[in-house]
């Protein structure tokens, strides 16, 4: 195993290097400067070669144009985004099919032309919209709406999820509500069939499926496993998946991918087929593979899987077998400069992360047990799948959601079969199952089968013992992935070196650790902001109190909570002694401070610093003793 041997990862690495550079150093290049340096960069590398220059300065050319690439390639992307402010009535066209909510219908419009005044602008920018027409909307339609969009939110308190920035990166800038009455729909594209190709045959699966899969609780879950749709989900089940450790079945990656490819394999296994009818086997079942990506909405973890699968396949058509790293980097590559924002995507990370730790760990995880039963073998190699997978993945899991799913072993040995059916039995249902007799039998077994699945994870809810609200720092995420490494390249890499380097590591996180304990005994106080209500922490550097005014549980999850565990405060705090006056004032008297309405005002007792949270972090804010308590969060420090 020699790393020479994966071009393509070498490239992913520089090309990562420029994107990364982007992020920290910005630079705002129009479309003709990108062309341009591009072209020129490709001319000095041209030039050096046919001055016949040295085998190393063409190799770091060449790795340059990688890193100029990632670079620059943001900055193009970013001219792309349109953000203008809408303040008026706007005509737009349809993008997707509704999705009924409890009292309105979701949908995305793409906004092309907004009254100004005394003129129509062009403008190319998606809103998504809650309606209460009674009309559907269809992909396609042109909607007229006579009142203008709102833009979206920034986050308003530290680590709070950031739903705008989510948004952009869907290229959603905006967002609305739509009453009854204030929509008109003006026309229909006429050429409609071939741009919504995919939502119309992703609709018409999904009304096969309503209509065969008589379970109402299987429904949701069924659209979620053969077609990507998500977002019908409640939030019981996703919670039911999630505490399990199953969470990644739910969407649509390299496992329904694999199935799918497996069963079109498996049809023509039997026929002795002509070299030139399998070839054009092959190029078919590449189409089938990228329609269905298309259909499920083309994720990161989809087209990973696709260009993975699609590589496989093209390889046996000359049959070869490419290198499975090279395949990995080689479609990161391809998604990134498609949308170099996909990188900052939980999903794309998780995704590959998942698929580089069952490559590299789970042939060492096998080596540890051969069972001698056939059925033992099977259930550990399913096993070792998902311990490598966990291994991998957890440091960033615990990093996002705060949380470890215990069980996760014997949830995916019980879960990953019986989805295994549910897809065998579904992608036939999505192909067959316009034939009545065909579609309600195999829609009864595929809503049994989901009915069984969900029992299985309700048993484990059950169970005790949870890991909930932790917190991992970067420092300790990168101890355990290089130690991973470690263990993955032991056999290739002199132990000498590596037994040096661990040591390396595990010093440089014991310091890491050591300033982090040094900064967290510092004492501050946040004022957390939502739309009802307000509530303050304060963490006196052993423990924290706390006091809630009016912010439901609900969004405390989304509020207070993510802040609590990135800071590493623990979620049980002490009550925060608070007194009323008789002009209504709230008076904290351990911070010596009043609160008045949305006004604070602050004793003797004065913090260093008074700053307040925004996009980019806490910032300067006040030196005043009373001031207005902002929109944003607050933060006193001492």
């Amino acid at each position: 195993m020699r790393f020479s041997d994966y071009p393509f990862l070498r490239y992913l690495l520089f090309f990562l290097a420029g994107i990364c550079l982007s992020f920290l150093f910005p630079f705002g290049v129009s479309k003709l400067v990108f062309l341009i340096s591009i072209v020129l960069l490709w001319l000095i590398y041209f030039l050096a070669v046919r001055q016949k220059a040295n085998l190393s300065i063409l190799t770091w050319l060449a790795y340059s144009q990688l890193i100029v690439l990632g670079w620059l390639l943001p900055s193009f992307h970013r001219e792309e985004q349109n953000e203008t402010v809408l303040d008026g009535p706007y005509l737009a066209q349809v993008q997707a099919y509704d999705m009924p909510k409890p009292n309105s219908k979701e949908n995305l419009l793409l906004a092309q032309y907004y009254f100004d005044s005394s003129k129509w602008i062009k403008v190319n920018q998606q809103i998504i919209i809650y309606h209460q027409s009674a009309q559907e909307f269809i992909p396609g339609q042109w909607v007229l709406v006579s009142d203008k969009p709102e833009k979206i939110e920034a986050p308003r308190n530290p680590n709070e999820f950031d739903y705008k920035g989510f948004l952009l990166l869907k290229g959603i800038t905006a967002r609305q509500f739509i009453p009854e009455g204030k929509s008109q729909i003006i026309s229909v594209e006429t050429n409609r069939l071939f741009y919504f190709f995919a939502d119309d045959l992703r609709k018409s699966l999904s009304d096969l499926l309503e209509k065969y899969i008589s379970q109402k609780s299987s429904l949701p879950i069924a659209k979620a496993l053969l077609l990507g749709q998500k977002n019908q989900l409640d939030r019981s089940t996703r919670q039911a998946y999630s505490e399990s450790g199953v969470m990644h079945i739910l969407a649509v990656s390299g496992l329904h991918v694999g199935i799918l490819v497996a069963v079109l394999l498996f049809l023509i296994r039997p026929l002795k087929l002509s070299v030139l009818a399998r070839k054009s086997y092959l190029l078919v079942l590449v189409l089938v593979i990228w329609t269905y990506a298309t259909i499920t909405g083309l994720s990161p973890s989809v087209v990973r899987a696709s260009v993975m699968f699609t590589l496989i396949v093209l390889g046996q058509l000359r049959d070869r077998k490419p290198p499975i790293f090279n395949i990995l980097a080689f479609s990161a590559i391809l998604m990134i400069a498609v949308n170099p924002g996909v990188i900052t995507e939980v999903g794309f990370q998780l995704s590959y992360l998942a698929v580089a730790g069952i490559v590299l760990l789970q042939p060492l995880i096998v080596r540890v047990w051969y069972p001698k039963s056939r059925i033992l073998e099977y259930l550990w190699q399913l096993g070792a799948v998902s311990i490598a997978a966990q291994l991998a993945t957890f440091p960033l899991s615990v990093w996002y959601f705060h949380s470890f799913p215990v069980w996760f072993l014997p949830a995916n040995l019980l879960v990953i079969p019986i989805t295994f059916l549910i897809m065998q039995v579904g992608i036939p249902m999505l192909l067959i199952g316009w034939i009545p007799f065909l579609g309600k039998a195999l829609g009864w077994v595929v809503g049994s089968l989901i009915q069984v699945e969900l029992w299985i994870l309700e048993a484990f809810r059950l169970l005790p013992f949870r890991l909930n609200e932790l917190t991992i720092q970067p420092a300790t995420m990168l101890l355990v992935w290089s130690l991973l490494l470690v263990w993955a390249a032991w056999e290739y890499v002199p132990k000498k070196q590596l037994a040096f380097w661990s040591v390396v590591l595990l010093f440089v996180w014991a310091m890491s650790g050591m300033l982090q304990l040094i900064s967290n005994q510092n004492p501050e106080v946040v004022i957390y902001r939502a739309d009802e209500g307000w509530a303050i922490d304060y963490w006196t550097g052993v423990e924290l109190k706390s006091y809630n005014q009016s912010i439901s549980s609900e969004d405390a999850d989304y509020v207070i909570l993510p802040n609590r565990a990135k800071s590493n405060w623990g979620n049980y705090p002490q009550e925060l002694q608070v007194f009323s006056t008789q002009e209504g004032d709230l008076y904290f008297s351990e911070l010596d401070l009043t609160i008045n309405g949305k006004r604070m005002v602050l004793g003797q007792k004065s913090p260093q610093n008074i700053q307040m949270w925004d996009s980019q972090g806490w910032i300067k804010h006040s030196d005043s003793k009373s001031l207005e308590i902002p929109f944003n969060a607050i933060r006193l420090t001492f």
